[in-house]
């Protein structure tokens, strides 16, 4: 490989870490409903967080930033408009999570990345799977069997690699499928740093693979810091 082309790897990464880190929700709690969404209620630097304590409108706009402008608009620009090769488009779509999920500007914490995460499958135009993973778990999944969402995002999360495999995906997007379940399980494992009880490891454990938070109860884990 030509040094130039150690220069693009490196000039995405750095691009698409820094574009991942802005803390959309964060700001927008800031200045639009004078909190800080890491102190209160869930503490997750994200739109789910912000939906409950800032206001619903909020929140969206928030979130649809994450995903059409943060994610789908910074692959479509990197793919389409500057047609970068998979690989380094690859480099470009991890580190846009990474950084979303681990922020520079906020100490290497941040949201989960569900809606960024999202929003890089439509840029990739994968709307298959897209689609599928709406039906089933975003809609029927959530409305209709269960209604905790954090468990349907980890089924939708567990199905994007089986459903790049067989509608036939590119190498490098099937491998950013599988990449990004890791990094999507992994920052629910890790949170954002926040301690574990002593005696609870395997129980805040189980708890955060499958719901996304320290306890079973979500009405209680979403009401911290509100009293």
């Amino acid at each position: 490989m030509h040094p130039s082309q150690y220069g693009i790897y490196v000039f995405v990464a750095c691009f698409c870490y820094l574009i991942g880190s802005i803390p959309i929700s964060f700001i927008a709690g800031k200045i639009f409903a004078n909190l800080d969404i890491r102190t209160i209620g869930s503490r997750n630097i994200g739109a789910s967080n912000l939906v409950i304590n800032g206001g619903k409108i909020i929140g969206i706009i928030a979130g649809s930033l994450d995903c059409f402008i943060k994610g789908a608009a910074t692959i479509i620009f990197l793919d389409v408009y500057i047609g970068f090769s998979p690989f380094v488009l690859l480099v470009g779509l991890i580190t846009l999570i990474l950084g979303h999920n681990w922020s520079i500007f906020l100490g290497f914490k941040g949201g989960r990345g569900i809606a960024t995460a999202y929003g890089t499958l439509i840029g990739l135009q994968m709307w298959e799977q897209l689609v599928l993973m709406t039906l089933f778990f975003g809609i029927v999944g959530r409305f209709y069997v269960y209604k905790d969402s954090a468990i349907w995002c980890l089924a939708a999360m567990a199905s994007l690699p089986l459903l790049c495999f067989v509608f036939g995906e590119e190498i490098h997007v099937i491998i950013y499928s599988l990449l990004l379940v890791c990094i999507l399980i992994s920052k629910r494992l890790m949170s954002n740093y926040d301690a574990i009880p002593r005696g609870a490891v395997k129980s805040t454990l189980i708890n955060r693979f499958i719901f996304d938070r320290d306890i079973f109860s979500k009405d209680s884990w979403i009401k911290r810091g509100l009293g």
